[in-house]
């Protein structure tokens, strides 16, 4: 998991946003498994399981969970601890790319090209029944918000607010779309958040795509979510302190965090 940016604790946003989940030990080698095609899936696999069971006993004790993670690959455990509790929950998915490949379709084999896809069914076998049964999550209880990406998502029925919808429609209007027909079903939201939504000019990613949000959009959007009352944990992906070599961007994510969590907490 990525560290947390020293303006974390500088301005005190670290000790607001406990309980975290603290996951550490895990050393990736970038080595794509010759059988699956996807890169440290073993590890994967044991970081998804160890996950899935701290989450599920913050889940058990009635607690917010707000991970702070590594990348978008985290959420197969985090989905995994609900499936494991037969609790339905949706996804409200806020990124730049749409992680819909499969090992076939990613040029890299990382899991976080491809943990959408995992999630609804599709990948390794070992992956996708993690649980003892696939999917993790139906594609109907996901909408994706953002993205310039798009990977393989448009042939699939999942809701999808790509960046330029959500300029055409305005943001107001794209969340009470997108999530009414999660929380009309009384569906708890689960809601994930990968930083290179926001535009490259704004937030230094490993993987940037242009033409992305800004912070002030990108506060609007979660201010949104999160006022809806049906949030029920929340996980930020993908911020890399060594990229950030000012903190800069770092201090505005904080900002946006605390922000959102004073508003809404």
């Amino acid at each position: 998991m990525t560290l947390l940016p020293p303006c974390c604790y500088d301005t005190g946003v670290a000790s607001r946003i406990v309980p975290t989940i603290p996951v550490s030990g895990f050393q990736f080698q970038e080595v794509r498994d010759p059988t699956t095609g996807v890169k440290d899936f073993d590890l994967w696999l044991d970081l998804s399981e160890a996950l899935s069971s701290k989450l599920g006993g913050m889940v058990d004790r009635g607690v917010f969970p707000f991970l702070l993670g590594g990348d978008c690959s985290m959420l197969v455990g985090i989905l995994l601890s609900f499936a494991r509790r037969e609790m339905e929950v949706g996804l409200v998915f806020l990124d730049g790319h749409a992680d819909f490949h499969t090992p076939e379709t990613s040029t890299s084999g990382d899991p976080a090209d491809m943990e959408l896809a995992v999630l609804t069914g599709r990948g390794p076998e070992r992956t996708t029944r993690i649980a003892g049964k696939a999917p993790l999550l139906k594609e109907k209880d996901i909408v994706v918000y953002g993205i310039r990406a798009w990977d393989q998502i448009a042939e699939l029925n999942i809701r999808v607010y790509s960046k330029k919808r959500m300029a055409e429609n305005g943001i107001q209007v794209a969340v009470a779309e997108g999530i009414e027909n999660l929380t009309r079903r009384g569906l708890p939201l689960w809601l994930h958040f990968d930083v290179d939504v926001l535009d490259p000019e704004y937030m230094p990613v490993v993987f940037p795509e242009p033409g992305g949000l800004t912070f002030e959009e990108t506060r609007e959007f979660l201010g949104l979510v999160w006022a809806s009352g049906w949030v029920v944990g929340m996980s930020i992906a993908c911020y890399h302190p060594s990229l950030d070599a000012r903190g800069s961007a770092g201090a505005q994510l904080v900002a946006l965090i605390s922000h959102v969590l004073s508003r809404h907490t």
